[in-house]
């Protein structure tokens, strides 16, 4: 009996997957529509990670690739794994009380800024006081330099 569920298993399990990919590409599309702004700025194939505190034995590490979209209030990370599926949408907020132009957003808590890489922290509802950290890899000076002037007085800076 269970022979005959396994191949439809794997057939769920890539319907879901296509579907999940469809769901994503077209929910970027609305939001890059809805949230643009003439001053926006865009970001493509930024290599990056995500780090995910979930408790005291429970850490998620991800690599990804994300495009960004850069607008005067927040920022939206659109997370991209084996560089071209798209995972999630994460939209970063820099103060709670501008929330035009935005999705679903979360409050931007720290950056760190360094020569070539940029770590953004920021606590999900859903994780109980734990911290999710994007790092940001190989970015040019210019895109330090956007990243800097954008969030300077905007949010705590740790070092």
């Amino acid at each position: 009996m269970s022979e005959n569920i396994l191949p439809y298993f794997f057939i769920v399990l890539f319907i879901f997957a296509i579907g999940k990919t469809i769901y994503y590409f077209v929910e970027k599309n609305k939001i890059v529509e809805t949230c643009k702004l003439a001053d926006t700025v865009e970001l493509k194939n930024i290599s990056g990670t995500i780090f995910t505190n979930e408790g005291t034995f429970k850490k998620k590490y991800e690599w990804c690739s994300f495009d960004i979209l850069i607008n005067d209030n927040s920022i939206f990370l659109f997370s991209k794994g084996f560089s071209v599926i798209p995972f999630r949408v994460i939209n970063l907020l820099f103060s709670n009380s501008d929330r035009k132009n935005t999705r679903k957003p979360t409050l931007l808590r720290e950056y760190k800024i360094s020569s070539n890489q940029i770590k953004l922290v920021y606590y999900p509802e859903y994780l109980n006081a734990r911290s999710r950290t994007i790092t940001l890899h190989n970015l040019n000076t210019e895109q330090v330099s956007l990243f800097e002037n954008l969030l300077e007085g905007r949010s705590r800076r740790f070092y």
